[in-house]
């Protein structure tokens, strides 16, 4: 008996004693109970920092469609990691340039800095990429 209490009040004491990361917690949508997780500037921070590979993308094939870069931001601003998602007219998954673009998309998205919230959650943030006649359309 004596040892299996031991071994329950250590099992205890090691679980409070390993530090948590903090891109471990639960991840809250940044809409959700006034987070309001954003990058400073907005909109006009992401055209600007996407403009050059936007300007340099025009033959993106295939050449109409959607690319979503979900990024997971922990509640002191710090980048955790990010999920991409890429379909095409037709709502259906695809990859566009064979993959590349996300990729070097996701290298811009990585870099970005200043992710400002009104609570301390881990949040994710969205980034839409909206590709028409082979071209970046619009970033939002």
């Amino acid at each position: 008996m004596k040892e299996s209490l031991l071994i329950l009040i250590i099992l205890t004491l090691l679980s409070f004693s390993q530090k948590k990361n903090e891109c471990d917690e639960e991840t809250k949508p940044y809409w959700l109970y006034g987070i309001n997780s954003r990058i400073e500037g907005e909109s006009p921070t992401l055209r600007k920092v996407f403009k050059e590979i936007q300007l340099a993308e025009t033959n993106i094939t295939p050449s109409n469609g959607f690319i979503t870069l979900r990024l997971n931001i922990s509640k002191t601003g710090k980048f955790c990691d990010i999920e991409t998602f890429q379909i095409d007219e037709n709502y259906e998954n695809t990859e566009f340039n064979n993959g590349e673009l996300a990729k070097e998309l996701e290298g811009i998205a990585v870099g970005l800095t200043d992710w400002k919230r009104e609570k301390d959650y881990k949040t994710y943030n969205l980034i839409r990429v909206k590709i028409k006649n082979g071209k970046i359309e619009e970033i939002f």
